[in-house]
Order: C-alpha cells, then sequence, then structure tokens
C-alpha cells in the first residue's frame, strides 16, 4: 500500500491542527500507538508535577527504563534524526551561534533515562519563560527534545535561551544542560519528516 503524500509545507492554522498533522505524519514512521498528542509525563505521580507534552513519541518509560530500545531507534531512524540535527545547527550557524557545542553522538546519549524517545514542545504565542519552560522540559523527558519555533521570533528566543544556559555553565553557574535539545522551526520538522516517510 502506497501511503499517503503530504505536502512539505505547514498551513497557517493552529498549533493544534500542526500537532494532528504532526502525530499523522510521524505515525507513518513509527508505530503509531506510540505517538501522543498531550502527553502527560508523569500522569501516574501523584505527589509530582506532570508536564504535558505538545506531541511525544514512545515507548513511553513510566515504569521501566527503555535504554535499549530508544538506541535501536535512533540506529533505525539515523537519516531522520540527522537531518534534524543539522537543520539545528543550520539555525545556530544563521544566528551567529556555535554549532560545534556536541555532537550527533551526544544528542543521541545524553538523557539515557528518558520518559519518551521523541518529545516536542511547540511554542507559539508564550512569553520567554514559558518558551523556556517548554525547552527544558523536551529536554529533560525526551531522548531528544525539540523546540519547535512557530515563527521567526520564536526561533530567535529559543537560540538565545539556549546560548545563555551554555553561558551559565561557562561561568560555573547552576543550569541545565541543552545538549539533547534540537532547535527548529515547525516548516523543518515537516520537511525533515516528508523526506523521511516509507
Amino acid at each position: 500500500m502506497v501511503p499517503p503524500r503530504f505536502p512539505n509545507f505547514v498551513p497557517r492554522g493552529s498549533v493544534r491542527e500542526y500537532q494532528v498533522q504532526l502525530k499523522e505524519k510521524l505515525s507513518l514512521i513509527f508505530q503509531p500507538d506510540e505517538v501522543e498528542i498531550e502527553w502527560a509525563a508523569m500522569a501516574d505521580e501523584r505527589t509530582l508535577y506532570s508536564p504535558r507534552l505538545d506531541t511525544a513519541v514512545g515507548p513511553f518509560a513510566t515504569h521501566k527504563i527503555y535504554i535499549d530500545e530508544y538506541d535501536q531507534l535512533i540506529r533505525a531512524h539515523q537519516p531522520l534524526l540527522l537531518q534534524l540535527f543539522n537543520m539545528h545547527r543550520a539555525n545556530l550557524r544563521a544566528h551567529n551561534q556555535p554549532d560545534d557545542h556536541f555532537d550527533f553522538e551526544r544528542l543521541c546519549t545524553r538523557n539515557l533515562n528518558a520518559r519518551c524517545f521523541l518529545a516536542f514542545e511547540i511554542e507559539n504565542n508564550v512569553s520567554r519563560k514559558h518558551l523556556m519552560g517548554g525547552a527544558i522540559n523536551a529536554a529533560a523527558l525526551g531522548r531528544i527534545g525539540l523546540a519547535i519555533a512557530w515563527n521567526q521570533e520564536k526561533l530567535r528566543a529559543f537560540i538565545r535561551m539556549r546560548s545563555y544556559l551554555l553561558f551559565l555553565a561557562q561561568v560555573g553557574k547552576n543550569t541545565f544542560d541543552p545538549s539533547n535539545l534540537l532547535i527548529l522551526s515547525k516548516e523543518q520538522v515537516m520537511e525533515a519528516i516528508n523526506a523521511n516517510l516509507i
């Protein structure tokens, strides 16, 4: 059976429409029952805050750790992940930021005890504090986190936030390591997924 064809562009619309489109496409690449919208990462932990990822790809590590399974997914989907990684590096260079903070292997091995394989946070009309919280949740919960900027303003804000976190580490302050976080536009994510549809 020939898979459905999707356009390379993302039509103007809501974040929710984008989430649905993202879920549909990711379900053609990964196991459909392992792709969720608004996934509550800590729903089974009653005493903890439970962030909701805009979109997530499992398996979902709520009762066990999936280090080996995530390693297998990285090998199976390396072309897609490499394309996303290279787009991220291009975004850094386009904003006069160094792109050599980490390599592809570090991206894939930074967060071994992740709650899911891919964690997507899509940011549109949010404050910078909310934007930083979304990026941190994506990186903390996913083996690979993806901070998806709805427009160029949000892309710049994500990149500046990343630079700030790296600066804090460089001067010995407490900080969060963004080594497993990719910063991409909504169009770049769809372009990479379309190029890797089976």
